[in-house]
């Protein structure tokens, strides 16, 4: 098991990723919740609902597999959003989250952000452990999005 999480490789999202991006967090959201009409502009095509709005797509790569995502969505110049995190099923003991969250982390310090925000739910236990290890801290809730969203977590740099 050690020997495998050295194999995991972060890579910027490429357009031939589609699938995969589409695929690992379709299968967290439906296992969960739904997919809604808000979250399928965002996996038909990432590049515009994303990248080219000044967003950043990582993906986990093991052995030329795709196993694990996470995005930064731009809020503003000092603040995005922390999305589309998921890793494959029979992958997540590998750290893969980890491995996303840091480099995600790295980016945000990159672009000088003040703050990076996320939207999740009570259900999903492991990613809110996650979260919390790394230093995001739970705020109040207005108006989410999407009605999954139960809970607002904020992670300050400054």
């Amino acid at each position: 098991m050690e020997q495998e999480k050295t194999n995991v490789h972060i890579i910027p999202y490429e357009d031939s990723h589609r699938d995969a991006f589409r695929d690992i967090n379709y299968q967290w959201l439906t296992q969960y919740f739904e997919v809604t009409a808000y979250d399928k502009p965002f996996f038909e095509n990432p590049r515009k609902e994303i990248l080219d709005k000044s967003g950043y797509i990582f993906l986990a790569s093991l052995e030329n597999e795709i196993v694990g995502s996470v995005a930064l969505e731009r809020i503003t110049d000092k603040e995005y959003t922390l999305a589309k995190m998921g890793v494959k099923p029979g992958f997540q003991e590998l750290r893969i989250g980890q491995l996303l969250m840091d480099k995600a982390l790295e980016k945000a310090e990159q672009l000088n952000l003040d703050s990076l925000v996320l939207y999740t739910n009570h259900q999903l236990v492991q990613a809110l452990n996650l979260y919390s290890k790394y230093g995001f801290r739970f705020e109040r809730l207005e108006n989410p999005l999407v009605e999954r969203a139960t809970i607002k977590m904020v992670k300050k740099f400054n």
